[in-house]
């Protein structure tokens, strides 16, 4: 349970060299300079006498009101050797921006008010982004390996070059323009890609299989969503294989979940096998939904006429989890 307070704060907790214990109020001098981890939740808080905690390396701030920092200037100042940081629902914010040296890790969830973002971390290798619709989306971010993004509009997203990123996920109904506007890097080689909604008609003839390989050479595992798997099968029916650009890479795997199941299907995926030599294996998720005898027919049309490819099959569902039938068949 938290406790309420006569600032508005509705309690936070303090973890200081793995001892647990409850404080009230924003005001952390004395033995708070010695704090190396930090949760604050569910409070209304105001930057206004916190002084500098060089200790500090883990800092949680969930469902808070911050007061007097909308740009999250005092935050980045009194944390110098952060190398943790999770902001989930933190309103007050204007034109926030992280600013931490030693930051290694970042998980932010950003409240619908901010039109201007913009994280500067040199040695950041984790980022989880989940943002609305920013005018402005800055990352100096270089060393970066590992990145979940999640974006509603795409248009005001920039980024320096992510030289090392290993792995992507995308989650944006933009995700068009996300791809092939915004620098990612050369060296991805786990991209997840979830559209969210069918694209735009104008998109669709242009966002095919070939579309992210080109976007991205290196890929050695590829996640579509049932939504993303239906939008580049649709190309591929508009457009045909003649248009699957950009198929000799070094994509080993691929991970889909199929909404429906039909001869579209089999030939989508027979187009794939056959332009992407180097792919081995095919893990596919048919709905629960689907007919048992169309997903046997589906299921025996793919393995029998591609023998060299590595199967795994299962079930998904809206809010359910993924149920694997058979691996490695």
């Amino acid at each position: 349970m938290l406790n309420s307070c006569g600032c508005g704060c509705l309690g936070f907790v303090m973890i200081w060299r793995c001892c647990r214990f409850r404080i009230f109020g924003f005001s952390l001098a004395g033995e708070g300079s010695k704090l190396v981890k930090l949760e604050v939740k569910n409070a209304w808080l105001s930057v206004v006498g916190l002084t500098q905690m060089p200790n500090l390396r883990h800092l949680t701030l969930e469902f808070i009101r911050l007061d007097d920092d909308e740009n999250l200037e005092k935050v980045s100042d009194c944390f110098p050797f952060l190398q943790v940081l999770n902001l989930i629902g933190v309103g007050g914010l204007k034109e926030p921006k992280i600013h931490f040296l030693h930051l290694r890790s970042c998980h932010w969830t950003v409240s619908n008010a901010p039109l201007s973002l913009a994280i500067m971390a040199p040695n950041l290798l984790e980022l989880r982004l989940k943002c609305n619709k920013p005018k402005s989306l800055v990352l100096d971010t270089p060393k970066l390996v590992k990145f979940y993004l999640s974006v509603e509009d795409a248009e005001g997203v920039s980024f320096s070059e992510l030289g090392e990123l290993d792995t992507l996920e995308v989650i944006s109904p933009d995700v068009y323009r996300l791809i092939t506007n915004t620098r990612f890097g050369n060296k991805i080689r786990k991209l997840a890609v979830d559209s969210v909604k069918s694209i735009e008609d104008s998109d669709r003839l242009k966002f095919g299989l070939g579309t992210l390989l080109e976007a991205f050479p290196s890929i050695a595992s590829l996640t579509l969503s049932h939504v993303t798997w239906s939008n580049i099968k649709t190309h591929f029916q508009s457009e045909g294989v003649v248009h699957m650009k950009g198929t000799d890479t070094a994509l080993k795997q691929i991970t889909a979940r199929v909404q429906t199941s039909d001869y579209t299907d089999v030939s989508f995926i027979r187009s794939i096998l056959n332009n992407c030599k180097g792919l081995t294996d095919m893990r596919l998720m048919i709905h629960q939904d689907t007919d048992p005898r169309v997903r046997d027919l589906l299921i025996s049309a793919c393995t029998m006429s591609n023998p060299r490819v590595r199967w795994s099959w299962g079930t998904w569902a809206e809010g359910g989890e993924d149920i694997w039938v058979s691996s490695g068949t």
